[in-house]
């Protein structure tokens, strides 16, 4: 299961809804919902997406909630332009190992980089501050 494959699940639960219903009001395959909430399908399209906030009228929170699980359920990922040699190693790492993180190296490498924005928002307040 994907965070939007969960989203999806518990929201449309939550609106007393099964897939048949959500994908009909959708224009889409109830297959199609069963494979997002399975996570065996990335996000749906832009368009799709605006349809499925219109039809279960979701507020502005579960609005961000959702796309935010969408953005992390994305399968592909695009490499910025820049990047130094050590990020590319750093990533391929991090591809071959997928799958097979505990869930302490994740914790571990979630605070190594919430330290560089913790350090970006000191650096930003001690330039406001002067």
């Amino acid at each position: 299961m994907t965070p939007f494959g969960k989203f999806l699940e518990i929201i449309r639960r939550s609106r007393q809804l099964q897939q048949k219903q959500l994908a009909v009001d959708l224009g889409i395959n109830a297959s199609y919902i069963s494979a997002l909430e399975k996570g065996r399908k990335e996000p749906l399209s832009k368009q799709v997406l605006e349809r499925l906030i219109t039809s279960l009228e979701l507020d502005d929170e579960e609005q961000a909630t959702m796309w935010k699980c969408g953005e992390q359920s994305k399968r592909t990922l695009h490499l910025p332009d820049g990047m130094m040699l050590a990020e590319y190693e750093l990533v391929s790492q991090l591809r071959q190992q997928l799958g097979r993180l505990s869930q302490e190296q994740i914790t571990l490498m979630m605070n190594v980089l919430a330290l560089n924005t913790s350090k970006n928002k000191q650096s930003n307040m001690r330039r406001i501050d002067m």
